[in-house]
């Protein structure tokens, strides 16, 4: 499919994907169309004719990416020709007032550290302790809730690792777009219908310097954590609004593996698997901020020993240094 193409199949949305300040795109009905833009929500002047006039571009837009939904099969998941976005359509009587839509873009390379510093995310100190981290080979979790950049940071983070090295990125979705010569990507499902945890021993037996993972968020993250747990260096994301709770939803993951593990031996894991847990989050004026910047030191009495190295300071918004000085610096 054309380019032109795509964009007739999106109908009344179209002007709205190709608008750059439009992250998201959400049809809750016919004539309510929801945006995000700059952090909040609005609506759109986009509206669609009817229940079937909707249920058309969903169609459409769906056998773009190669999906037709059969009998009885009410949910369409798929990633767009172009790798920049992906949308998820719920059909009656699955959706009870009609058709909805989500379209959400994942727009590549659209800003940098430097935008992100000038629009007060992260300082420069912080980011030079991150890029440290990097240096260092210091395995890293990416944490933060709703539309909170995760995948943007993982993005900036992973396509500053130096290029020499070999970074192999692996997903139960394709949604990141790494800029880096080196980076492959592996996807589960598929035709063969390879697992997550399938998939994160593949791409750990591929020779990577990195072993890139998206977000943890279904049992797979044992392997996850297993593997960076025995010497491969890597990141992840994973939906969690503080470094103390994306911990406790992790062991929750990896306890979900049923394996036989107790708490104080998945603790054990993680402590070795991780060094470092970054967290982000949105702000009720809808502006997002990196929020901490933890380094997790190890285990004492089967309880985590954090070090705060950045807190988000409300009253200055800005992310401060604390007193203490990273491990790997």
């Amino acid at each position: 499919m054309s380019e032109k193409e795509w964009f007739n199949a999106l109908g009344p949305l179209a002007p709205l994907y190709q608008d750059a300040d439009v992250l998201e795109i959400m049809v809750d009905a016919p004539d309510r169309v929801l945006v995000e833009r700059g952090g909040t929500l609005e609506e759109a002047d986009a509206r669609f004719a009817s229940d079937a006039a909707l249920r058309e571009v969903i169609t459409a837009a769906l056998a773009a990416g190669g999906v037709a939904l059969g009998p009885g099969e009410t949910i369409g998941d798929v990633r767009l020709p172009d790798g920049s976005s992906r949308l998820l359509a719920v059909l009656p009587p699955t959706a009870l007032h009609g058709p909805y839509l989500v379209l959400r873009k994942f727009p590549a390379a659209a800003f940098g550290w430097e935008q992100l510093i000038e629009w007060g995310f992260i300082t420069r100190e912080a980011l030079e302790v991150l890029q440290g981290a990097l240096q260092a080979h210091v395995n890293l979790l990416i944490a933060g809730g709703t539309a909170s950049g995760k995948t943007t940071v993982a993005n900036l983070l992973a396509g500053g690792i130096p290029p020499a090295e070999r970074l192999v990125v692996v997903e139960a979705v394709h949604e990141m777009h790494i800029d880096h010569p080196r980076a492959i990507f592996l996807e589960a499902g598929g035709p063969a219908n390879v697992t997550p945890e399938e998939l994160i021993s593949t791409g750990s037996k591929m020779r990577p310097d990195w072993l890139i993972v998206g977000e943890l968020y279904t049992s797979a993250a044992l392997r996850a954590v297993e593997v960076l747990s025995r010497g491969h260096t890597g990141m992840a994301t994973i939906h969690a609004n503080s470094a103390a709770d994306a911990l406790a939803r992790l062991e929750a993951l990896c306890l979900m593996a049923n394996l036989g593990l107790g708490l104080g031996e998945i603790r054990a894991l993680i402590a070795a698997a991780l060094r470092v847990i970054t967290c982000q989050g949105r702000l009720p004026d809808g502006k997002r901020r990196m929020l901490q910047i933890v380094e997790v030191v190890g285990l004492e009495n089967d309880r985590y020993v954090l070090q705060p190295l950045f807190r988000y300071d409300p009253g200055t918004d800005r992310l401060e240094a604390t007193a203490a000085r990273a491990g790997w610096m």
